[in-house]
């Protein structure tokens, strides 16, 4: 069983914000979909998640969305217990939507600790044999986690150096 992690920016750090109708937005949920139906074809079956706003989103709708054509499985590695909670509604819902799809919903702790976000991330990249990456950012979770993830040698799919956004 070969899994498939993801890493990516929050709205606040992708060139097109909240703004999911931006053309570099569009082409950011291709090259995400294209990447994993690449995976699955290639005998990747688990793909995990840590579910915050932005690119997170766009990798678990993905996966949901692969998964009318292959037999894939969703985790949603979840920091902890009330991620969503100051979020506004609709991403709320959103939220709810893919974790009631999940797969398998993985919660790390009960509460929020300054260090669950990166422990949330090594789980992630301590599970991946690959890891997409969507990061326009030169410091953050998501270079951790890329930084992490080649520490451990897994194999990095980074989105921005392949494709223009």
């Amino acid at each position: 069983m070969k899994t498939c992690t993801f890493t990516g920016n929050r709205p606040n750090k992708l060139p097109w914000g909240y703004d999911e109708t931006d053309f570099r937005c569009l082409s950011a949920v291709d090259a995400i979909t294209d990447e994993v139906f690449r995976a699955a074809k290639e005998g990747f079956s688990t793909f995990v998640c840590g579910m915050a706003m932005g690119a997170d989103m766009l990798f678990a709708e993905a996966v949901l969305a692969v998964k009318k054509v292959y037999d894939v499985s969703l985790e949603c590695a979840v920091p902890y217990k009330f991620q969503s909670a100051r979020w506004d509604e609709k991403s709320k819902k959103r939220y709810s939507a893919v974790l009631e799809r999940a797969d398998i919903v993985t919660v790390l702790s009960n509460e929020y600790t300054p260090w669950c976000m990166h422990a949330r991330n090594r789980y992630m990249v301590d599970k991946a044999d690959r890891l997409i990456a969507l990061n326009f950012a030169d410091s953050g979770g998501a270079k951790y986690t890329m930084d992490y993830a080649k520490s451990k040698r897994v194999e990095i799919i980074d989105l921005v150096r392949k494709k223009i956004f």
